[in-house]
């Protein structure tokens, strides 16, 4: 049975540089492991075409499998992605409160984006598929299906957090969204906590009105762990940091990141423990995000300010605590980084799952974890890691302490208990789990339709 994906971002798309035709590639988990399934499987990808030359190709024939872009004018764009999906959805998921932007503009436009999902699907929609739908840009889709009359097994995919349902409920369009994702065959999520959640959720709204037994599983998105192996055998050398430990951590740039918290437990802990200056340097990666939005260039204004306070106070001439880059970096020189780090230090303030902190793990040979205690992947890696609070400034500086000067088999131990999970649960186990656990309902549902009309 071939499938129908549908995500708000396309596998990749075409651009225009100095006048020339180029292709971005949607790197993560999430595209990656959907590529591997479809170009298996075949069927067709139903996605936005945001490329400034995706116009041009609005359908196009991948030999097993064939990619449908939708096309967005600028009010649409402005209104379903800015607006309600990043200035809404985003925030409230990620319990931010007071950075939520009640929009019924907005609305409007992500409602009508969903229907022009919901057009291009049903035009390549066969008997024989599986719809599989993904992430939080796309929840009114399940119900927009159900209405035009689709009878296909669709599972629904929401990759980043479920907050509790008191949380939820603040959100206007709250109920019309419980309705449409209830519609869905099979829902899955990255953590027991955000299922649970999300059943709350549904129960509150519903009134009890939704079946839930044998529909909401817990999921949680491995990695390609032999891609990192590979590379790791053919990785760049970083320059020798003469004897100091390395601290590393790669973020896009992000309020939910807690960016600057990590800056102030490294602080914290030198102000605590000077002696420890010149013992270690932390190399801080952060790539350009969303740079045109005013509260992200504040963002980034606030870090630099706080990581040259710091660096000011606590560095000299041959050493600074902080060694801080804004920008992208290849594939080749993270996992450099990942190979030679002895602390990855991974502390959002909330993540939905978090892959960095399970490649780190697949790469590193003698490097131990911190993570944040709110970020998904925390649940999978918690047997090995240091888990902390990330708004506990202290609690982290004492873990950073602890992770440099922990000894060699307390590392190795962790480390195995926490490979033996990344190993275990990759990006293959991911995609047959869900795999087979849709096809076992959809068998089930056969059967009974079968049974009833005897």
């Amino acid at each position: 049975m071939t499938y129908l994906i549908v995500t708000s971002r396309c596998p990749f798309s075409y651009d225009k540089s100095h006048n020339k035709k180029v292709t971005k590639k949607n790197v993560g988990g999430v595209a990656t492991a959907l590529k591997l399934l479809i170009e298996k499987e075949g069927g067709v990808w139903v996605c936005w075409g945001d490329g400034k030359l995706d116009p041009e190709h609005t359908v196009e024939d991948r030999g097993n499998y064939k990619i449908v872009r939708v096309i967005l004018n600028q009010k649409e764009k402005k209104g379903f992605y800015d607006e309600y999906s990043n200035g809404t959805l985003w925030p409230l998921f990620h319990y931010f409160r007071e950075r939520i932007r009640f929009s019924s503009d907005g609305f409007k436009y992500y409602k009508q984006v969903n229907e022009k999902f919901k057009e291009k699907i049903l035009k390549y929609l066969e008997p024989d598929m599986k719809v599989w739908i993904h992430d939080y840009q796309l929840t009114l889709l399940p119900g927009m299906l159900r209405k035009s009359g689709t009878q296909n097994f669709t599972l629904f995919t929401w990759h980043i957090p479920w907050v509790a349902s008191e949380f939820f409920s603040i959100l206007p369009e709250a109920e019309e969204i419980i309705h449409s994702l209830a519609k869905a065959d099979m829902l899955t999520f990255h953590t027991p906590l955000y299922t649970s959640n999300f059943r709350a959720s549904a129960q509150k709204i519903l009134r009890n009105s939704l079946n839930e037994n044998g529909k909401l599983f817990s999921i949680s998105l491995g990695i390609d762990e032999t891609y990192y192996e590979k590379a790791n055998a053919r990785k760049a050398r970083v320059k020798s940091l003469e004897g100091m430990k390395m601290i590393f951590s790669i973020d896009r740039l992000d309020y939910t990141k807690g960016l600057i918290n990590r800056v102030l437990a490294i602080e914290n802990m030198l102000d605590r423990f000077p002696e420890y200056a010149g013992k270690f340097v932390y190399v801080m990666v952060v790539t350009p995000s969303r740079t045109s939005v005013t509260e992200y260039q504040s963002l980034k204004r606030e870090l630099e300010m706080t990581i040259g306070r710091v660096n000011g106070e606590h560095g000299n001439l041959s050493w600074a605590p902080i060694i801080y880059m804004y920008r992208r970096i290849s594939d080749k020189t993270l996992i450099s980084y990942y190979s030679q780090a002895d602390i990855a230090l991974i502390t959002p303030l909330m993540d939905g799952l978090n892959l960095v902190s399970k490649e780190f793990v697949s790469v590193t040979d003698s490097g131990s974890l911190i993570i944040s205690q709110f970020a998904g992947s925390s649940y999978d890696l918690k047997s090995g890691a240091l888990v902390v609070n990330p708004n506990n400034i202290a609690e982290m500086a004492d873990a950073i302490l602890y992770s440099l000067n922990m000894k060699r088999e307390e590392i190795q131990r962790r480390l195995s208990l926490m490979k033996d999970n990344v190993y275990g649960k990759n990006l293959d186990w991911w995609l047959g789990e869900i795999e087979s656990t849709a096809d076992r309902k959809l068998m089930s549902s056969k059967e009974s339709t079968y049974v009833h009309s005897r």
